[in-house]
């Protein structure tokens, strides 16, 4: 994200370069200067799918106001929750991949349950066959 920030920052550099000299109110701070519509789009053409994705949902309201810092923020702030986030899925795939693994060893190591769903098996053949016999013989 800090790689996006830094472009981010180098558009408002551009804006800071080709701003009208004469104009007093001007930003001289690429912080200071406010994010456009162009910009934006620019902004999300660079980024990875993986963020450009979600930040392209982000309703772009034109004199928002919003400088190039504070966009920073809240970019951090997103890619903090987006982190959070998916250290939270893959903490409960750990801990799936880690049940499913003792379930294994358990199975495995319980040939009682084997040889029960075994016998299951052939009693209920053995039923059929004798249904089989009975309806044969009648």
């Amino acid at each position: 994200m800090e790689r996006g920030i830094q472009y981010l920052r180098e558009l408002a550099m551009l804006e800071v370069i080709y701003n009208d000299p004469e104009n007093a109110q001007s930003p001289t701070d690429p912080d200071e200067v406010q994010c456009t519509q162009p910009m934006w789009r620019k902004f999300l053409r660079s980024a990875p799918p993986t963020y450009a994705n979600s930040l392209a949902v982000m309703s772009w309201k034109e004199g928002n106001g919003q400088t190039v810092d504070e966009l920073a923020v809240q970019l951090r702030q997103y890619e903090g929750s987006l982190s959070s986030s998916l250290r939270a899925c893959v903490s409960a795939v750990k801990e799936l991949s880690r049940e499913f693994q003792q379930f294994k060893v358990d199975m495995s190591s319980s040939p009682p349950v084997q040889a029960r769903i075994a016998a299951i098996g052939s009693k209920h053949s053995s039923a059929r066959e004798r249904r089989e016999k009975v309806h044969t013989m009648g």
